[in-house]
């Protein structure tokens, strides 16, 4: 593929594909996530030709855009597939390059070199890819007789035979009329413990006066177990650098350094020395880059802030994405220069900046993620929904399985509000703590992948797949959303052969399609579990 292929939609569309669909595509994949690109890769082997429309301005996905390090299975075989043999380990293939043999490397990596392999992966499919090509409702798609015809971004429908939804935010799913859920279910609904409002199981944390004040959010009036509407917080994954080339933290519009009181007051509770007793633990990368995440009780999440965003226009969501940068952008410059921290503090967070060579065109500026990290969107109620129960024997096996997994239930902070006079509680996990709810090894079913029947028939959804909440705890993680991408590909490329709806597929050649490149269908530890 030419580089010109990646230039902004305005430019490559029309070159791309008319009004008529005339270039001839079998499918249309929404998202250059991993998901995306395992998909497009698998319908190339099988010899079909994709479309590919990313609605950012980068192919890759989180893993791209700051998310570098991957959360790997708790039974390592389990990830497998052309996700672990062509992207991960095209990971740490770049890095024995250039010397560095660290089979750590494939899971711990830069931005730039998971972007390097996922523009390699989508040439080596031979894949179009129009980049900032947006779906915004159901006006850009077109259905007629339950089948997806044709999707339309800034001026230009394209038109395929198929359609695959591979983005965080689930756009081409909703706007074809599938059903889908975003928020918490009640208890009540699928009798799954964790799910709903979960007060016995938040953290509380003390030791905070004032406990009221942004981020914290009123009381909630919810009974326990009770669903609502809101999804677990978001952030940036953010790199930075010690390096003597690094880009001084920025300050960002509005800063206001009072929004950070309570990050102050957990600072000097806990006794935190510095920011490096703050990121060089979390994930030390190759080149002496460090990544972030949440870290503390109070940190680089923003709870509350996300609720629009899964079902928010577009500019709805960019406004979300712009408070999420002023906060993290603010934070390290609190971090960094803030009088009411000790001067040690401020000279130890002072040893870090961001790296010049990653995100170098970032829209938040040079250094700093160009991609929010959608931890959980809109969920598909599709043909299966996955729920808490099948991450537990009896119910972790499925004769339709598709990929394996373990880890465990991980939900991050959903909402702080107070309690007391000094506690600040932070609910959503489902522990109460910073450990997840464990799972059994578990086999995710082919119809958590497709509209149940009825429906659309030439839809596969592999990251915002058929899931309740809970469910969707444990695989919300960039290398099982990879293997379902493969698995929506083969299920693809089985109903552009057959000409049959995606409901009607047959498995057992579906199965042997996903193993002749490496999935791994069946474990010994599956039969292990109690």
């Amino acid at each position: 593929m030419s580089e010109s292929s990646y230039a902004p939609h305005a430019t490559a569309a029309g070159a791309a594909v008319g009004a008529d669909g005339g270039a001839g595509y079998d499918a249309v994949v929404y998202g250059a996530t991993l998901a995306g690109i395992m998909a497009v890769l698998r319908l190339h082997l099988r010899g079909y030709r994709s479309l590919v429309l990313e609605p950012t301005g980068h192919v890759g996905g989180i893993v791209a855009g700051g998310l570098v390090k991957s959360d790997t299975p708790n039974v390592a075989a389990a990830l497998a597939g052309l996700t672990q043999d062509r992207f991960f380990a095209g990971i740490g293939a770049e890095y024995a390059a250039e010397g560095l043999d660290d089979p750590k490397a494939q899971y711990l990596f830069e931005p730039k070199v998971a972007e390097r392999v996922a523009r390699r992966l989508l040439d080596e499919a031979g894949a179009t890819v129009l980049l900032n090509a947006r779906i915004h409702d159901a006006a850009d798609v077109e259905v007629r007789g339950g089948r997806i015809v044709a999707v339309h971004t800034d001026g230009s429908w394209h038109r395929a035979s198929f359609f695959i939804d591979a983005s965080y935010e689930g756009d081409l799913m909703a706007a074809a009329g599938v059903p889908y859920a975003v928020g918490r279910e009640p208890a009540s609904q699928y009798g799954e413990a964790y799910a709903g409002f979960q007060p016995a199981r938040a953290h509380r944390i003390q030791s905070f006066r004032p406990n009221t004040g942004f981020p914290v959010g009123p009381v909630p009036d919810t009974a326990p177990g009770e669903g609502d509407a809101k999804v677990q917080a978001y952030n940036f994954r953010g790199v930075l650098t010690r390096q003597a080339d690094r880009l001084p933290f920025p300050k960002p519009d509005g800063y206001d350094a009072g929004l950070y009181r309570h990050l102050g007051s957990l600072l000097a509770h806990r006794g935190i020395p510095g920011l490096s007793s703050i990121v060089t633990h979390t994930a030390a990368l190759p080149h002496g880059k460090f990544q972030t995440n949440q870290a503390l009780f109070i940190g680089f999440d923003l709870p509350g802030v996300n609720w629009d965003y899964p079902d928010g226009s577009w500019k709805r969501r960019d406004e979300v994405i712009a408070e999420q940068v002023r906060w993290h952008q603010g934070m390290l410059y609190f971090l960094a220069h803030d009088p009411s921290l000790p001067e040690a503090f401020r000279a130890d967070a002072q040893t870090f900046g961001l790296p010049p060579d990653e995100f170098t065109d970032s829209p938040y500026g040079a250094g700093f993620p160009h991609a929010l990290y959608v931890r959980e969107a809109r969920r598909m109620v599709g043909a299966h929904v996955f729920t808490e129960h099948d991450t537990q024997a009896p119910h972790h096996t499925k004769s339709t399985a598709v990929c394996c997994w373990k880890y465990g239930l991980d939900c991050h902070v959903v909402q702080y509000y107070p309690d007391g006079d000094d506690t600040i509680v932070g609910e959503g996990s489902t522990t109460g703590s910073f450990v997840n709810a464990p799972v059994d090894l578990y086999q995710l079913p082919a119809e958590v992948l497709f509209p149940a029947r009825g429906s659309i028939q030439n839809l596969a959804v592999p990251v915002c797949f058929s899931a309740s909440h809970v469910g969707i705890l444990s695989p919300r993680m960039e290398p099982t959303y990879g293997m379902l991408g493969e698995a929506a590909g083969e299920l693809a490329a089985q109903s552009l052969r057959s000409g049959r709806p995606v409901q009607d597929y047959q498995y057992s050649a579906l199965a042997a399609a996903l193993a002749e490149h490496g999935t791994v269908l069946e474990l010994p530890e599956l039969e292990a579990a109690p």
